[in-house]
């Protein structure tokens, strides 16, 4: 069983949480064939290594991205940390959303890290996913391509940077699983709009 959530950069829940049966995912499975086909290493095989499986995850974002002209997104160090350490929080406390137990949100997980600039403007979007069973980055990606809130986090044009937090492990404790948050973000030294 697959769960995954997606949430805007306004704030507001874009999506409620979705389940899909393993087959519903194999049948989104186009996004694991044509990063295969680009040159994704490791598009279709399952988490092994951390740094592999995020490389893979950002290399399926860019193959989908490029063929819509849209700008690749480039991996952030930053928000990778924020991602890593929400995806540990859901599985060390077994829950799943976008709201911490503590009443925090992404935006609030992004703003005290390092990735908020001293001055400026910057926006994010975060998209979550679990699995109960082993899935590829292509399965990942083919699943938040089928929905529409979490499309529209992969494809907003106006993204630069990427962080991915990967845990081998399902909120519910399923070590065969595997929990996912994947962070956009852009920020400006120009104040907001």
């Amino acid at each position: 069983m697959h769960g995954f959530h997606a949430r805007m950069a306004t704030g507001a829940v874009a999506a409620a949480l979705v389940f899909a049966s393993p087959a519903s995912v194999e049948a989104a499975g186009a996004g694991t064939a044509r990063a295969s086909q680009a040159g994704c290493a490791a598009a279709d095989a399952a988490a092994v290594d951390t740094r592999r499986f995020q490389r893979a995850v950002l290399c399926a974002h860019n193959v989908v991205r490029r063929e819509r002209g849209l700008r690749r997104l480039r991996l952030n160090p930053d928000l990778s940390r924020v991602a890593a350490r929400y995806a540990r929080d859901m599985v060390s406390r077994h829950y799943f959303a976008h709201l911490s137990p503590d009443h925090r949100d992404h935006m609030d997980r992004i703003a005290a890290s390092a990735y908020r600039p001293d001055a400026g403007c910057w926006t994010a979007g975060e998209n979550l996913f679990f699995s109960r069973v082993s899935s590829t980055p292509g399965q990942l990606l083919g699943a938040w391509l089928s929905s529409a809130s979490h499309r529209r986090n992969v494809l907003r044009a106006g993204w630069r940077d990427f962080g991915v937090g990967v845990v081998g492990m399902s909120p519910q404790g399923d070590p065969g699983g595997l929990t996912v948050v994947a962070l956009f973000g852009t920020r400006s030294d120009r104040a907001c709009a």
